[in-house]
């Protein structure tokens, strides 16, 4: 289970002041629950994602997944929690240019402390119709398979968390239903908790239930 409790993130504005960018009193995320989070641009998804993922340590508040109280925990300590129960899909793919596309999925198997057989990623690419895909490199493919493999490279850690930011607004419609029914079905199929951050109604419709952030007035 997440646990989100009286967080707040500011940032320096120069002369002393700060600016706030996310304000959220509480919220639980239950396993195998998959929620929408929804706002205008500066109600701080992105910020959210990022204490969820312990890229960023919040102003105050308390975040705990599984027990685990993410924010009591030094940078290495979160480095070692994301690896083993993150998985993180971007808007934009952020694929390492200089590996292929195999190569960038057992790396972040590697991170996670798992190792993918060849066999294991040519069934995962498989399964999103990129068989023969391995072997190329992120430039060699289009913007709806280089999501694919974001997505496979989030999904081969087996994260307890998953986090989707935006991941179809570069995309056309008919590769954002894709990658929405891929998300979905993993989350169902694994039973991991996820949220998916978007602007799009129809990729909120998807969802039953919503995390709605509110921009901070000035």
């Amino acid at each position: 289970m997440l646990v989100v409790e009286d967080l707040i993130c500011e940032y320096p504005e120069g002369e002393g002041r700060t600016v706030r960018g996310l304000t959220l009193p509480s919220f639980r995320l239950q396993d195998g629950e998959a929620w929408g989070v929804e706002g205008p641009s500066g109600s701080g998804k992105t910020t959210l994602f990022h204490c969820l993922a312990g890229l960023l340590s919040p102003t105050r508040g308390r975040i705990a997944i599984d027990g685990v109280e993410l924010t009591g925990l030094t940078e290495p300590e979160r480095a070692q929690w994301r690896g083993a129960n993150l998985g993180y899909v971007f808007q934009e793919p952020k694929l390492l240019p200089f590996l292929t596309v195999a190569e960038n999925i057992r790396l972040s198997a590697r991170l996670a402390g798992k190792e993918a057989s060849a066999r294991r990623i040519r069934d995962l690419l498989a399964e999103v119709d990129l068989p023969d895909c391995g072997d190329r490199f992120p430039r060699q493919l289009s913007g709806g398979e280089r999501q694919r493999v974001a997505f496979i490279r989030a999904i081969v850690r087996e994260p307890r968390l998953l986090l989707a930011d935006e991941p179809t607004a570069s995309l056309d419609v008919r590769n954002s239903r894709r990658i929405l029914d891929l998300l979905l079905a993993y989350q169902a199929r694994s039973g991991c908790m996820l949220l998916c951050a978007s602007h799009d109604p129809a990729v909120q419709e998807r969802f039953a239930r919503k995390l709605e952030l509110r921009k901070e007035e000035a």
